[in-house]
């Protein structure tokens, strides 16, 4: 069965000198698509915006997709973004595993750190 996910969403910087972080953080295994739409406007003088997307993906059927959007309406506005799509960095699982997890339990371990 496929699970299929779309998260959209826009934050609007209205305000003078307002801030805004969008963060997603999504683990895609077995049979997983998803899309994440995000557009942030600065609307505001001297707002500041960021927006930071992370997906982990495990399986060879799945599916990943990021679409940051920015768009500066105040000459001063400033907005950013940074966007992953990947798997677990194996360096990481080995490092894990040397100090005696197993490779699940090391992947368990990397995958918890993501959302705190």
């Amino acid at each position: 069965m496929l699970l299929s996910c779309q998260f959209i969403f826009t934050d609007y910087l209205n305000g003078v000198e307002s801030r805004g972080l969008a963060k997603s953080r999504i683990v895609l295994t077995e049979q997983a698509f998803a899309e994440v739409l995000g557009e942030v406007i600065g609307n505001g003088a001297h707002s500041r915006g960021h927006i930071d997307y992370m997906e982990i993906v495990q399986g060879k059927q799945v599916v990943a997709s990021v679409l940051p959007r920015l768009k500066v309406v105040d000459d001063t506005a400033k907005l950013t973004h940074e966007a992953a799509i990947g798997s677990v960095d194996k360096k990481q699982v080995e490092t894990l595993m040397a100090r005696g997890l197993t490779e699940q339990e090391a992947v368990d371990v990397l995958v918890k750190g993501l959302f705190m």
